[in-house]
């Protein structure tokens, strides 16, 4: 369960797991190969938000501009 501090909200492992829609255990090896920003607060992996946004942001594919162009050729028909 996330753990509301003063400064923002720490995330666990379930909760990250959970809002990307990916098993916990596929997180933890991102951790684990440093795939994924994340906090060491002793022995506890936690997480924010921000970093989660952090990471989706890095992940997007922008579209290639010959799709475009299809589209463009198959309105203009």
């Amino acid at each position: 369960m996330a753990t509301q501090t003063d400064y923002t909200t720490l995330l666990t492992y379930e909760d990250v797991a959970s809002i990307l829609r990916i098993h916990p255990q596929t997180l933890r090896q991102w951790v684990s190969l440093k795939k994924f920003p994340h906090l060491k607060i002793g022995s506890n992996v936690r997480f924010t938000m921000e970093m989660v946004d952090q990471y989706i942001k890095s992940t997007l594919v922008e579209p290639k501009s010959s799709t475009s162009n299809c589209t463009k050729e198959m309105v203009n028909d």
